[in-house]
């Protein structure tokens, strides 16, 4: 079973995330330590991370950046209530940073489908295949 690092600070949308990805091992954190801390906790294997890109004190995409530094291929799927053009311009210097290869960015709201089909995507082609933008 695929284990999947959530990060998501809003318990309304961690319930319904934790919902739409209930077949998955969830690991679900509410903010960017907490995250660090649980992949450290947890051996750093996972297969996936979903995180929000706006969160209190950090984004998402600093997360994945950090994340990457022990799991260069790892898949990542940004969530984001704002459009892309709304990003502060350091998120957006991150996103460069991260690259687009195993990457998908979901625009909040966003159905259970499109979700599910970046997990399946992201999570079963090659490590080194691009996946592109959601």
């Amino acid at each position: 079973m695929k284990t999947i690092l959530v990060l998501e600070d809003h318990a309304s949308v961690m319930m319904v995330l934790r919902l739409m990805l209930e077949s998955y091992n969830i690991i679900e954190a509410s903010e960017a330590q907490q995250a660090l801390v649980l992949f450290t906790d947890h051996g750093r294997k996972i297969d996936l991370l979903v995180a929000d890109v706006t969160l209190p004190r950090s984004s998402g995409i600093q997360v994945a950046l950090l994340l990457r530094t022990e799991i260069p291929t790892l898949p990542v799927i940004l969530t984001s209530g704002y459009p892309l053009s709304a990003w502060s311009d350091r998120d957006s210097a991150d996103l460069k940073r991260l690259g687009s290869t195993s990457l998908a960015i979901l625009q909040k709201p966003f159905q259970s489908q499109g979700l599910l089909k970046a997990v399946c995507e992201l999570t079963e082609i090659g490590l080194s295949e691009t996946a592109g933008t959601a």
